[in-house]
């Protein structure tokens, strides 16, 4: 079955949206892997469906300054090594094109996959077991 990505943009929420999200803020495994997981008004979600069920999910935060904060990537284990997740990080980083600087907030499991899918990725801080990683959007992605 093919994966289908769609874009949920602030405007564009409604029940079904609620419906596709809640589950994933429930859910232990979820909350494990994704600590820091959140919802603001602001916040583009990204969701990956195959045959209409959500098995992944991922996040744009834009801030005001232009820096855009890709977050709460997450397959369902079920669907992990289908590349659900480079698709879903092609995607944000084609919405993120107009931003000053794309930043990253990774735990210790996906640091690898970040530096190696986003090409130019630079640590510049840490959140207690994560790692900021940041990197100027002009760069080649």
């Amino acid at each position: 079955m093919t994966v289908k990505i769609t874009i949920v943009r602030p405007e564009d929420r409604d029940r079904e949206f609620l419906a596709d999200i809640a589950p994933f803020f429930l859910r232990q495994d979820v909350r494990k892997a994704l600590p820091y997981l959140k919802d603001t008004p602001e916040k583009v979600w990204l969701f990956a469906r195959e045959g209409g069920q959500v098995v992944g999910i991922a996040g744009i935060i834009p801030h005001k300054n232009g820096v855009a904060e890709l977050c709460s990537l997450y397959v369902e284990p079920s669907h992990r090594g289908r590349n659900i997740s480079e698709n879903l990080v092609a995607r944000r980083l084609a919405l993120v094109e107009g931003a000053r600087v794309i930043r990253v907030v990774c735990s210790p499991a996906s640091l690898p996959f970040y530096t190696y899918t986003v090409r130019g990725m630079k640590a510049v801080a840490k959140r207690g077991s994560y790692t900021v990683m940041e990197r100027k959007a002009g760069k080649a992605a």
